[in-house]
């Protein structure tokens, strides 16, 4: 089974975490952290998370910004522990990962994160034909 940490900065790690339990309802392998909401050391906190991880299970911790503060720390914890780094996270990668009931290696997870970058898009405003309604669009 996998582990997943998500670490941001400010509360969006914890939005990650409720959307994520809103729509698929599997957080119970999932923890995150808030960094910089207060004075204490979140570093601290995701290390006790790291060390006292299952063998059995792949851990993958998930940062917001690449080269951002949060994921140069992690980033220096990589040489210490064993986890899969992914940064730049979004929604339908935390879904796709945490939807995964194999276990995940690191080419699975350039898979999703791959398809997770085609959820970005610019939409543009549809053209209608006068005839059509909302009906139709929706159906």
């Amino acid at each position: 089974m996998n582990s997943f940490l998500i670490i941001t900065h400010s509360t969006l790690a914890e939005g990650f975490y409720n959307s994520t339990k809103f729509l698929s309802g599997l957080t119970t392998n999932v923890k995150f952290i808030d960094a910089y909401v207060d004075e204490s050391d979140w570093t601290k906190e995701a290390e006790k998370i790291i060390s006292k991880q299952d063998g059995d299970k792949q851990l993958i911790v998930l940062t917001d910004i690449y080269g951002g503060s949060v994921n140069q720390k992690m980033t220096l914890m990589l040489a210490k522990y064993h986890f899969i780094l992914i940064t730049g996270v979004n929604l339908p990668l935390v879904l796709s990962l945490v939807l995964e009931t194999q276990p995940l290696t690191k080419e699975k997870c350039k898979n999703l994160v791959e398809e997770a970058r085609k959820q970005l898009q610019i939409i543009e405003p549809i053209k209608s034909d006068s005839n059509e309604t909302d009906s139709d669009f929706l159906s």
